[in-house]
């Protein structure tokens, strides 16, 4: 852990106390918990579970960080009372050949989540990118090896084995996951693999073979992106479990992936998340939110913010705020199957370690900082803006004061016109929608409630 340096603490408090004369918006209701508070977590502070996604110790992408993983899993511990685990429930993990399974590690990962009473997520049983070029699957795919009645005879063996070895200790599954064309830079034909080896009715045969190995286990239809199109996308995705329940299967949960990687002020608003996790509500479903990582440093940013800044903290702080609200809104108590971060330090992020926007960055910089704790394990101003969230309280944009850490600009000379540097990254994100498809005019009612709500706030 990181230690705050007394000249540190001195710089903290001099900048704070700046901060108030000069009539920003931070209070100490918002900046800060109180005693009787402190002790409290994420999980004891929801109405609904709050989730975390495990990675294994040797996983070759944190290397750097491995010495900290058992502080992380304290953490986890600690805050998230519901785990999932990134690579083990999958395909390939499990079954490396089509006539051969694998199932000592997930074994030892289930026994331990519920020795510590975790409710347990499966993610997942079926997603098109598992089948990489090196996989079984392909090969047979490619070399027309079997017909589609083996095809299904052997998806049915593997949905059944798999649920069934853990019923009744795993809670949920995603069945499956991407099943749609994401809208930018995507083949929507790499989605139907498994409609290609087993026919269009596969999915909803996947749906009935799991709700049969585990009758009590909830099964999630999971889905990425949310950003550009997500209004017509929400609609497909619950047209899709509609679909599957009129084909003889049944979706409980739609599960909206929470990977927020464009143009962030405009799709963590409030309105375009409660307007999706509504319909999905309204359509009778179940609701989670899954994969959680709020991006900042993201196309047309890339290259522009090399470092974090205090301007990025307060949007980020912002941006969980208003999800986790528009969740509790939008998604009645009984629909609520939970909300899960990907991840627990900034290092674990999706939208660092899976950048699609790499190419864009300029030479020598930029990263991502998309969690609630940073590569130190200090909670960021993000962690402040989900736990208000959880208490329904909603916060303007503050100018954070923020933990002392060497990565962080310093940006002070922002302090006094706070107000248009946000309007700046708006409209930053406002021309970078030109790259993608148009989605009815949707995007421009979020636009303008963000633009109403910075120019509203008081810095």
């Amino acid at each position: 852990m990181h230690i705050l340096s007394l000249t540190g603490t001195k710089r903290f408090t001099i900048a704070f106390i700046f901060l108030l004369a000069l009539g920003c918006s931070d209070s100490a209701d918002l900046n800060t918990l109180n005693n009787d508070e402190a002790e409290l977590t994420l999980k004891n502070r929801s109405i609904f579970p709050v989730g975390n996604v495990i990675y294994a110790e040797d996983d070759s992408r944190f290397t750097a960080y491995q010495p900290s993983y058992n502080d992380v899993l304290d953490i986890i511990a600690m805050e998230f009372d519901y785990v999932g685990h990134d690579e083990l429930f999958r395909i390939r993990e499990t079954n490396p050949t089509p006539f051969s399974s694998n199932y000592s590690r997930l074994d030892a990962f289930v026994e331990d989540a519920t020795s510590k009473n975790y409710r347990i997520h499966g993610h997942n049983l079926l997603f098109y990118s598992d089948i990489g070029s090196d996989s079984w699957i392909a090969e047979y795919r490619e070399g027309k090896v079997w017909s589609r009645e083996q095809w299904l005879q052997w998806f049915e063996r593997y949905v059944k084995d798999k649920v069934g070895r853990y019923k009744g200790r795993v809670a949920s599954w995603d069945v499956l996951n991407e099943p749609l064309a994401r809208v930018i830079v995507d083949d929507p034909e790499a989605r139907n693999v498994f409609i290609d080896l087993a026919g269009e009715d596969i999915y909803a045969k996947v749906f009935r073979w799991a709700r049969e190995a585990d009758p009590e286990a909830k099964l999630v239809l999971n889905e990425f992106f949310l950003g550009p199109g997500g209004n017509k996308k929400t609609e497909d995705l619950i047209d899709l479990a509609n679909q599957i329940g009129r084909s003889g299967g049944q979706v409980d949960v739609i599960g909206f992936e929470g990977i927020y990687i464009f143009s962030t002020l405009i799709f963590t608003s409030y309105s375009y998340n409660y307007d999706r996790f509504k319909k999905a509500a309204d359509a009778g479903y179940m609701v989670t939110l899954s994969e959680l990582n709020v991006a900042l440093n993201i196309y047309p940013a890339a290259g522009k913010n090399q470092n974090q800044t205090r301007l990025l903290h307060s949007i980020q702080r912002k941006a969980f705020n208003n999800i986790i609200r528009a969740y509790i809104d939008a998604v009645p108590e009984k629909q609520r199957w939970g909300v899960v971060t990907w991840g627990v330090p900034d290092y674990q992020g999706f939208t660092r370690f899976g950048d699609i926007f790499k190419s864009f960055r300029a030479p020598g910089g930029g990263s991502e900082w998309p969690l609630l704790w940073n590569d130190r394990l200090q909670k960021k101003p993000a962690y402040y803006g989900f736990v208000n969230g959880l208490k329904r309280i909603e916060e303007p944009f503050i100018y954070n004061a923020v933990y002392e850490e060497g990565d962080l600009v310093d940006d002070q000379y922002l302090i006094g016109d706070f107000k248009e540097a946000l309007l700046d990254q708006l409209e930053d994100e406002w021309v970078a929608l030109a790259i993608v498809p148009a989605s009815g005019g949707a995007e421009e009612v979020y636009y303008d409630e963000v633009k109403r709500e910075i120019l509203a706030s008081q810095h």
